[in-house]
């Protein structure tokens, strides 16, 4: 188990280390995100879409602030379309995660861990474990990302990873571009309560899957 969750805080440390430098070096900040959001609120549909789906698809090379993002989509696309773009956004991420952990994993295994004995016993608990920590990977920052590169590097089944996925992502999407659909900017307080109802749920259960 150490060994795993130390494959997770460096994964984590990665994601982190992409997000401050990001930010430190002025490319993409969450006030840019914010700011070009807010412009486009009046934008045609079809464009508000695309951009909500492909800012959410580069979470795994930009780090971008997803729940900020999530929360407009439902803010400026209504709930519907919000949760589509939503969606579909963060089921691409996924996707390339553990597409490219897959093509790598082999290797960064063996980088990072130099015992096959532990490498062996990874897999046996994250294939025993990884449907439950798909499930409520959106309990931290950075952890979906953690999770579905762990899922490619132990060659998790592709469809059950696509499943148990979804079934993570769905409901906090829903939720998120809900809250974001009922709030506006002069009035930010049910998205903002929510959203802290929403992850203290979420840690309460990653907390108990990891204690298990």
């Amino acid at each position: 188990m150490k060994s795993l969750i130390k494959l997770y805080l460096i994964i984590i440390g990665v994601f982190a280390l992409i997000f401050a430098l990001v930010n430190l070096t002025g490319l993409l900040s969450v006030s840019d995100i914010k700011e070009y959001l807010h412009e486009i609120q009046h934008a045609d549909k079809v464009k508000i879409f695309i951009v909500v789906a492909v800012l959410l698809s580069s979470d795994v090379f930009l780090s971008v602030p997803t729940i900020l993002i999530v929360t407009y989509s439902g803010n400026i696309l209504g709930f519907e379309l919000g949760l589509l773009a939503s969606t579909v956004g963060m089921l691409i991420s996924g996707t390339i995660a553990y597409i490219l952990c897959r093509m790598t994993g082999d290797k960064t295994l063996k980088f990072l861990i130099k015992d096959p004995k532990q490498i062996d016993e990874v897999n046996h608990i994250f294939h025993r474990m990884g449907f439950g920590m798909l499930i409520i990977a959106r309990a931290l920052p950075m952890l979906p990302e953690a999770t579905c590169c762990l899922s490619g590097m132990m060659k998790f089944n592709f469809m059950k990873f696509i499943l148990y996925y979804l079934i993570g992502t769905l409901p906090y999407a829903i939720v998120l571009t809900y809250l974001g659909s009922i709030s506006d900017l002069n009035n930010p307080y049910p998205a903002l309560i929510g959203i802290g109802i929403v992850y203290v749920i979420l840690y309460i259960l990653w907390f108990f899957k990891l204690k298990k």
